[in-house]
């Protein structure tokens, strides 16, 4: 089952590794509106070791978007319900750092 939106959470190492989960999901990166509402730059999804934080992790570390400010998740049961969620959500965000076709 596809949970409840979590975030908005700051995008940095200190939240990241200070977070205890392995859980598995689709993760938006993005900054905040005038509006409050979290813009995506890019929608990914974690499903291996460690999960969405270990896939945030990752982000943080390559340092690929300056202008991303903040996070947020949603917890999938299952690998498939990531994939087709995040598919999903790519189509309907269109978020201009994920590859087109990915």
């Amino acid at each position: 089952m596809v949970q409840k939106y979590k975030g908005h959470y700051e995008y940095s190492p200190r939240v990241v590794d200070g977070w205890d989960s392995n859980a598995i999901g689709v993760y938006y990166c993005g900054e905040i509106n005038a509006n409050g509402n979290l813009v995506p730059h890019y929608i990914g999804k974690g499903t291996g070791d460690g999960g969405i934080r270990r896939r945030l992790q990752d982000h943080l570390r390559e340092d690929y978007w300056p202008n991303v400010t903040h996070f947020g998740f949603i917890v999938c049961d299952t690998i498939r319900e990531s994939e087709i969620h995040e598919a999903n959500e790519i189509a309907a965000h269109k978020p201009k750092h994920n590859e087109i076709g990915k």
